[in-house]
């Protein structure tokens, strides 16, 4: 039997559980890369808000996991769906303590500091990097 050729990237975390496992910072940083950077990255560096809602960072997240929110949204007791949402959740809280992005009503805005890691010549390296300030001494 042979097996499909697919060029599709390999998640870096296996599904619900491994995001749920994994260093909370390292999770906050790739997500914020991988929200923001997707859209519009013609028209970088913008002066205009960029905003992202709940729906997207969920997806955004399952996609780092390697899963879709799809067939979990319409049962939301769930596990995958609400540790997706609790993560997303705590992804934003550390974005809004290390000043990359903040909410906004219902939204996600990135900041200045938030758009500078964007429009850097290595966006991952630099949101680890504002992730590194903030990350807790062990």
């Amino acid at each position: 039997m042979r097996m499909p050729v697919t060029d599709a990237p390999i998640p870096p975390y296996d599904g619900p559980r491994g995001i749920l496992h994994a260093d909370r910072h390292d999770v906050a940083a790739r997500l914020f890369v991988a929200t923001f950077l997707k859209r519009n990255t013609s028209t970088l560096p913008r002066v205009d808000f960029e905003v992202v809602g709940m729906a997207g960072l969920q997806g955004e997240l399952a996609e780092l996991g390697g899963y879709s929110m799809g067939s979990f949204t319409l049962f939301v007791t769930r596990q995958p769906w609400a540790i997706t949402t609790q993560l997303a959740l705590e992804c934003v809280l550390i974005w809004e303590r290390a000043s990359i992005a903040a909410r906004y009503g219902d939204q996600v805005v990135v900041l200045e500091p938030g758009m500078r890691i964007l429009v850097s010549s290595e966006p991952e390296a630099a949101a680890d990097r504002a992730m590194a300030r903030i990350r807790p001494i062990s």
